[in-house]
């Protein structure tokens, strides 16, 4: 969900697209890609992209997941995404335009290769898109200043980033106590308020966030299985969405985000923004 300026991960729905609008910005981030090499061979010679010699990522500014830096995209996915256009000797090139709810319709209408900004593979994404291997377990969390769980949300306020892909089973359940909304400033600051009691987000984005903006008393908890929230089943397996339609593009994916995690820089990645490298092995892939 995008919003602007937020922090990482939630689980955005697929349809969470509304309207897209016209690119804004267009970045090539290829400072140090291979794409212009003349001597870098590609790891797979017939992968074909929108733009021949480039890989366009549609993201947004979802710290740590992605971090738009200038005409750069870098973060845990930013930087992972740099290393596997070194691989196909392709140069980045980063659309940014209506934020996290048109990632997925950019890859839908072939606008950019790859979408990128903490997408989970759901039964629903995959129907819509090619999910590539899991990059790395993503858990979700009840953020607040009371120690509040995912067993005991009932009878509390509790808000949610628009387009979360629990926020459905969270307003059957708490009714008029659940709150959406548009971005994480604004929800991060009714939670400091006290306007709100607790926010479902992910533990990585919450965890990051509060490096830079600690808010006093607040703890991070991961969800456990809910009957109310069907969603809280399963930790949440992040993906990098491509188009259905060039399965062979996905598949050389797959392949390089393998490569990357049997070589150590997926696990570099996550250690280097401070995460639990033992994310980095989420296991056979799962759906939500």
């Amino acid at each position: 969900m995008s919003r602007n300026p937020r922090t990482l991960v939630r689980a955005l729905s697929a349809g969470t697209a509304a309207g897209m609008l016209a690119i804004s910005l267009t970045a090539c981030g290829g400072n140090d890609t291979a794409g212009t090499a003349t001597d870098c061979t590609p790891a797979h010679n017939d992968l074909q992209t929108i733009t021949p010699g480039e890989l366009t990522v549609a993201s947004y500014d979802y710290a740590p997941a992605t971090i738009l830096e200038g005409d750069n995209v870098t973060g845990m996915e930013g930087d992972l995404i740099n290393e596997i256009a070194k691989l196909e000797c392709l140069e980045v090139t980063v659309t940014t335009s209506g934020g996290a709810g048109a990632v997925i319709p950019s890859v839908q209408s072939g606008r950019a290769d790859i979408g990128s900004g903490s997408w989970l593979r759901t039964k629903e994404r995959a129907k819509i898109v090619y999910m590539s291997t899991p990059l790395w377990n993503d858990p979700q969390a009840i953020i607040s200043t009371k120690g509040i769980t995912s067993d005991n949300l009932e009878g509390n306020v509790v808000g949610s980033v628009a387009g979360n892909l629990y926020n459905n089973s969270l307003q059957q359940w708490l009714g008029n106590n659940f709150k959406i909304y548009q971005d994480e400033e604004s929800i991060y600051g009714d939670l400091k308020a006290g306007r709100i009691d607790a926010i479902v987000a992910s533990a990585a984005s919450a965890t990051h966030r509060f490096k830079d903006a600690p808010i006093e008393g607040a703890q991070v908890i991961n969800v456990t299985p809910n009957p109310n929230v069907p969603e809280f089943a399963a930790v949440g397996q992040v993906m990098l969405p491509s188009s259905l339609e060039n399965d062979t593009f996905g598949k050389a994916l797959d392949e390089n985000i393998e490569k990357l995690r049997e070589d150590g820089t997926i696990k570099e990645i996550l250690e280097k923004y401070g995460m639990d490298p033992a994310v980095g092995e989420p296991g056979a892939p799962n759906e939500l």
